[in-house]
């Protein structure tokens, strides 16, 4: 094989793998990234044979310039460590929560939809709300939130201590979380229904506690930790639904190499809603049964909800431009 030949039959190789680098470099990689480990070893045993076989420094120099910048980009993609980490919460988790803008909203009205018209309908359609709670459901709502309950008390009762309540919450709520992204394996129909079911029951317990409890000691309580908490319950369940949509529709992939793209793209959204639901479990524990004004919780909870707003749409942004 003569050096012309050799470079035409190894030149789609590199061209794929300057793609895939270029690809792998700028804000939005495409499906086909996950080939660019694959691709950046083919070329590299090209660049062994060219140098064996003594090609042209032209063809060996290009071969080395690319294999150098492949490396660089691996490394960085497969970075560890704790830099790796914060990199992916504070900058990576903002830029997928962004890309996935239309799956947040389509989540977001899933779940606040149902809850808000519960909400609004309970007062004078109270049956709704109760058929979705249960006797117990029902019995819970007034013990924690009647007129003349103590909340703190109840819970401390049933927990123990304001630790205990952590654990718990943390247990529960990221259990959730993991639920509702787990749900995405039958193509998205379990995402949709844990979301969906979540925000139906927060909403009957919001509507029936409005209609025969007191609703601002639940207001007092969910204000400091909700931000986080339903925010990151949402974005787990887009993280959910990329991976029932790749199931449903893996495009020119096997169904399995599209999933485990989508898992691995998903990935970082799933561990952000995680660590927001645990941030949120640290206030529900330590912060919720704190007696301040209620100016106070009021603000804390605003203030809140603007940082988890001002965090997803301006995080990261200097990071994906600077690409």
């Amino acid at each position: 094989m003569t050096p012309a030949q050799f470079e035409k039959q190894i030149e789609p190789r590199w061209q794929k793998l300057e793609r895939l680098m270029n690809d792998a470099e700028s804000s939005k990689p495409k499906a086909d990234i996950v080939e660019l480990p694959a691709t950046f070893r083919q070329v590299c045993h090209d660049l062994s044979v060219a140098q064996h076989r003594m090609s042209p420094q032209r063809l060996t120099q290009k071969l080395n310039d690319m294999a150098i910048r492949g490396y660089r980009i691996l490394e960085r993609r497969t970075a560890g460590g704790v830099e790796a980490f914060l990199n992916m919460m504070l900058v990576t988790f903002p830029q997928l929560v962004r890309k996935e803008w239309k799956l947040f909203w389509w989540c977001s009205a899933i779940f606040y939809v149902p809850a808000i018209v519960l909400i609004a309908i309970t007062p004078h359609y109270p049956e709704w709300s109760m058929a979705l709670l249960g006797a117990d459901g029902m019995a819970s709502a007034e013990e924690m939130y009647g007129h003349g309950s103590d909340l703190v008390e109840t819970l401390r009762g049933k927990f123990g201590s304001d630790f205990a309540m952590f654990c718990f919450y943390i247990w529960n709520n990221v259990g959730i979380d993991f639920k509702t992204f787990a749900g995405g394996l039958a193509g998205g129909v379990g995402s949709l229904f844990v979301l969906l079911f979540n925000g139906l029951h927060i909403g009957a317990l919001a509507g029936y506690i409005r209609y025969a409890g007191d609703p601002e000691s639940l207001l007092l309580w969910v204000s400091g930790h909700s931000a986080l908490e339903l925010t990151g319950m949402v974005i787990s369940a887009v993280a959910g639904f990329r991976l029932g949509l790749t199931v449903l529709k893996p495009g020119r992939m096997l169904r399995r190499d599209a999933l485990v793209l989508a898992g691995r793209q998903a990935l970082p959204l799933m561990l952000g809603a995680a660590m927001m639901t645990s941030f949120a479990a640290v206030i529900e524990g330590f912060w919720s049964p704190k007696q301040f004004a209620p100016v106070i919780k009021y603000s804390f909870g605003i203030v809140q909800w603007l940082l988890v707003a001002s965090f997803l749409i301006f995080a990261g942004r200097r990071r994906a431009h600077a690409a």
